[in-house]
């Protein structure tokens, strides 16, 4: 696979600039120096000094380099320090859901919630194949959709996304199809979710899952076959950023990127199969405002794909070396998703069956480094490590829009993280809140927002 302009990035610095503590919280950054850095070994040798010898408003935080034209932000620690930084309240602004009661405050399975402008929240339920909007209190105003594919319909509702004017549009992974509707819920166009074929794969291209939406674009991925003469764990099935413009439809490649790892075995027939590859990497994406945020959970590194025609913008990076997979830590993973499979009721020869299937499959020496990014609606970076399945997932690692690195922001627990790769619901971060799917004890869904303080 393709490492990209990163790696060769240190090799090549030049024109440095150092974030430092006095622009707390803003991004801003000053120079190091009259003279530039020439190489990453003088960045190292500056860095251990200053953390030797300087106070504390003066330590480096994160180097802002130059390779090729493309600005790169190497952090090393974060801006905020003890005290400082953003927190998110523990106790909900808004919750919407019951138990039991009225029907239009009871979920099947909710995939996303976005806020309008006018502070009002549209839902996008996937098991009832309906959007709902709610007041900003969480009152019911109206409903639209139902199971079909005629027009405002849906066979797989699988994401909402707002829009100037308090629009809002679905997306339809099963139909491949795009639906925006009006601020009363009405219907006002549909898309088709498609490559021209002079764009697509010529081994075929099809869509797949949404990203989010910027600039008037909804960011999809695409899958397509990619082309191998070799077995064993590899990168297969590939990935095709597309961006789908909401006014007519067309299509713009972004970027291609090879999709997870999978242990990948031929067939007497020729053909290939695809098997589980415990602690696999694979990419991420995340979208809502500037560019789109790129990553493999490989190694520390995000690339920044601009919407209009895939141009890598910046990256940001860190040195991190992916952590040992351990005995321990594959066991205690292995529980994680059994105690998953009997919390959803399935009967003791079944868990059995499930922890021995998991146990049969071969395994990476080391853990990914990430595990899914977002970007919040002021173009802020937000990453979160990666954990084991079952584990309490750590806060996010935050980042301004010019990649300083700026602290730690932990959320309330039992709040869905969103992954787009493992189809959980998504999460919706604003200027001054988040907003997204939590669970009860019995597993039942509500949709809550929370305050970000910044």
């Amino acid at each position: 696979m393709d490492a990209g302009p990163a790696d060769s990035a240190v090799a090549r610095v030049k024109g440095a600039v150092i974030s430092g503590r006095s622009a707390r919280g803003s991004g801003a950054s000053v120079p190091l120096a009259r003279r530039p850095l020439t190489n990453w070994a003088a960045a190292t040798v500056l860095l251990a000094t200053a953390c030797d010898s300087r106070p504390a408003s003066d330590i480096i935080h994160t180097i802002h380099t130059d390779s090729a034209g493309i600005p790169i932000a190497t952090a090393v620690t974060p801006l905020w320090g003890p005290g400082d930084g953003w927190t998110v309240d523990d106790e909900p602004l808004v919750e919407i859901g019951s138990v039991s009661g009225a029907p239009e405050y009871q979920f099947a399975e909710v995939v996303a919630a976005v806020r309008l402008r006018s502070g009002d929240i549209v839902v996008a339920d996937y098991g009832a194949s309906e959007l709902r909007r709610y007041d900003s209190e969480g009152v019911f105003i109206w409903s639209a959709g139902r199971e079909g594919e005629g027009p405002g319909e849906f066979e797989s509702l699988d994401f909402v996304a707002a829009m100037p004017g308090d629009s809002v549009v679905t997306y339809d992974w099963v139909l491949m199809r795009i639906q925006v509707f009006d601020p009363d819920g009405r219907l006002a166009r549909i898309l088709r979710a498609e490559l021209p074929s002079d764009i697509a794969s010529p081994g075929g291209s099809a869509p797949d899952r949404p990203v989010g939406v910027v600039d008037g674009r909804l960011i999809v991925r695409f899958v397509e076959m990619a082309d191998v003469t070799t077995t064993g764990i590899v990168r297969w099935i590939n990935y095709r950023l597309v961006a789908l413009d909401l006014s007519d439809g067309s299509a713009t490649s972004l970027i291609v990127v090879g999709g997870e790892e999978v242990d990948l075995g031929r067939r007497d027939d020729g053909g290939l199969d695809d098997g589980r590859y415990v602690f696999f990497n694979l990419p991420e994406f995340g979208a809502a405002a500037g560019p789109v945020a790129v990553i493999d959970t490989e190694a520390w590194r995000v690339r920044f794909v601009s919407p209009l025609d895939g141009a890598i913008e910046r990256i940001i990076r860190r040195e991190v070396e992916p952590p040992e997979a351990t005995d321990a830590i594959y066991e205690a993973h292995i529980e994680g998703i059994v105690r998953m499979v009997a919390g959803a009721g399935a009967p003791a020869e079944q868990v059995d069956f499930v922890r021995r299937m998991w146990r049969e499959y071969p395994r990476a020496a080391t853990l990914p480094v990430l595990r899914s990014v977002h970007v919040d609606a002021s173009g802020h970076l937000w990453l979160a490590p990666y954990y084991i399945v079952g584990a309490e997932p750590p806060p996010f690692e935050v980042f301004a829009p010019d990649g300083t690195w700026l602290g730690a922001v932990a959320l309330p627990p039992g709040l869905e993280r969103g992954f787009i790769q493992y189809q959980a619901p998504y999460m919706e971060i604003g200027t001054d809140y988040v907003l997204g799917v939590w669970r009860d004890e019995l597993n039942v869904q509500y949709v809550r927002m929370y305050r970000l303080n910044r």
